[in-house]
């Protein structure tokens, strides 16, 4: 027990640092790379208009104090959930991106079930049906879809399934005018526009946790013990349950917390083409007009989310295989 306490002490410890690394990288992204960024938002005006201009976007985000001052205010505000003003809306922050936050994380829940689920089911079955049709055409299913760009084939889901056949709506979380509601003709309208949405994350993702669940299981059933599984009389699916699926879960933990990050990039994509208005949208918007406050909370959320992603599944091997604790 003390053991497991000092890797989950230290695995907890890492990845405060990396938070920590995270909220630098964070800040110098946005203050010392683009330059000088109260330049880039002050528009070009005759006269001393912009001179005035620029002089009030310094004030505005602080670049009259020193990088170190600055750093140190940041790092104070962060850990007081002190996000700042957004400079387009002239509105904090959090208030600003909260209804966006709610859409992506819809978005992103919806699309994880889709990947986690159909991925392991497709995964075991190639590596029950191993050298057969079935195990080709699902590993060549998955190889198809990983080297695809995810805006693309939301692009040719949206030219087939809300052009051609008309049967999706080609954007938007909701019908236009309607406001969220807890009724089932709302859900049922919410679910209708995240479709595409949905599927284009869901099956792009699709192909790393169907080939580490496949090679995972087939490497476990050249074991001796599957052997011997067999040899009391099991039958196939007595095996995979009981002996060979439980010894060939831990990669696949780790390849589900790494594709959270690439569902979260994937989203910021989808969002886009299919005009669904969530960070991804959010971000964009940010960036054509320079709202640096927005784009560092986003930016600082989503890295933070893909360490505690990768914090828990940590947690989680650990409680799934105490060998890893002498690691």
């Amino acid at each position: 027990m003390a053991s497991l306490r000092k890797v989950l002490g230290k695995r907890i410890f890492n990845a405060f640092l990396a938070i920590l690394l995270i909220m630098l990288i964070n800040f110098l992204l946005f203050r010392l790379l683009p330059g000088d960024p109260a330049r880039l938002m002050t528009p070009r005006l005759p006269g001393d208009a912009a001179d005035a201009m620029y002089e009030r976007n310094v004030e505005l985000m602080g670049l009259d104090e020193s990088i170190p001052v600055q750093l140190y205010k940041y790092f104070i505000s962060t850990f007081m959930l002190d996000w700042g003003e957004s400079y387009r809306h002239e509105l904090p922050v959090t208030e600003v991106v909260a209804n966006s936050i709610l859409w992506t994380v819809l978005l992103l829940g919806a699309s994880s079930i889709v990947t986690f689920v159909v991925g392991i089911i497709l995964g075991k079955l190639a590596a029950a049906r191993r050298g057969k049709p079935t195990d080709i055409a699902i590993t060549g299913f998955g190889l198809f879809f990983y080297g695809m760009p995810i805006f693309w084939f939301a692009i040719v889901l949206m030219i087939v399934f809300a052009v051609w056949v008309d049967v999706f709506p080609v954007s938007g979380y909701m019908d236009h005018g309607r406001s969220p509601e807890f009724t089932l003709d709302a859900i049922g309208n919410i679910l209708w526009h995240m479709a595409l949405p949905v599927a284009t994350l869901g099956i792009g993702s699709l192909a790393g946790i169907i080939l580490i669940q496949r090679n995972s299981l087939v490497d476990v059933l050249t074991e001796d013990y599957i052997v011997t599984a067999y040899a009391k009389g099991l039958s196939e699916k007595q095996v995979m349950k009981k002996h060979a699926t439980p010894n060939a879960r831990l990669p696949v933990v780790t390849t589900i917390a790494m594709d959270i990050a690439f569902i979260l990039g994937g989203a910021f994509q989808v969002e886009y083409v299919f005009t669904y208005k969530g960070i991804g949208w959010m971000t964009i918007d940010a960036i054509g007009n320079y709202d640096f406050p927005v784009l560092q909370f986003i930016v600082l959320i989503g890295g933070v989310a893909v360490v505690i992603a990768n914090l828990v599944a940590d947690i989680v091997l650990v409680m799934l295989d105490p060998r890893v604790t002498i690691t």
